[in-house]
């Protein structure tokens, strides 16, 4: 009696946690898409100081398999923002800034963050689109002003400088919005 018992119990157990499954699945998958894009970079980075040639292939695949995984999360953990965050910095880096751009303009009319808009500057930022660019960084560094010290050092204190500027005007009631995100995806 008491193996059948144990038995039930976990087949109750099993079907009590038979819906988290999926979700503990896409968990995995993006905490491996993370850890590729880590390597991947680890990888560039020891090509660039030993000069050894076709890393960056073995990196760009490593990459690519990191956005599928992400993908695959994302449908799993609808609104999850690590797995829009993961998969939009995959696709930058695989030069598919276009895609980035559509994604993140999708999660920021969901919820605006830091993370997505940063990373919405840097898709810009593949494609040629200086000025959305530059919109997307003063929009994150404006919200975020941490956010300042992951731009490129020569853009910092132009950025800073208009946060500032920015802020004087919210200060004195002068600021009716935030600065302005630019057009979405201009590159479409």
């Amino acid at each position: 009696m008491t193996i059948l018992w144990r038995l039930f119990v976990v087949a109750l157990l099993s079907l009590a946690l038979w819906p988290e499954f999926p979700r503990y699945e896409a968990e995995w998958r993006l905490n491996d898409a993370n850890f590729r894009i880590d390597q991947a970079l680890r990888m560039s980075q020891s090509a660039a100081r030993s000069g050894v040639e076709g890393t960056d292939r073995a990196a760009l695949r490593q990459v690519a398999l990191a956005e599928t995984q992400a993908a695959q999360a994302a449908a799993a953990l609808p609104g999850d923002p690590r797995a829009i965050l993961t998969r939009s910095i995959a696709l930058i880096m695989i030069s598919r800034g276009a895609d980035a751009v559509t994604l993140l303009d999708a999660a920021i009319a969901a919820g605006e963050r830091p993370e997505f808009t940063i990373n919405l500057g840097r898709a810009r930022t593949t494609l040629g689109d200086e000025a959305g660019a530059n919109a997307a960084y003063l929009r994150t560094a404006w919200a975020s002003p941490q956010a300042i010290a992951t731009l490129p050092k020569a853009m910092r204190d132009d950025f800073q400088r208009q946060v500032e500027r920015l802020d004087a005007q919210l200060r004195a009631g002068q600021l009716s919005a935030p600065p302005p995100l630019g057009a979405a995806s201009s590159s479409k």
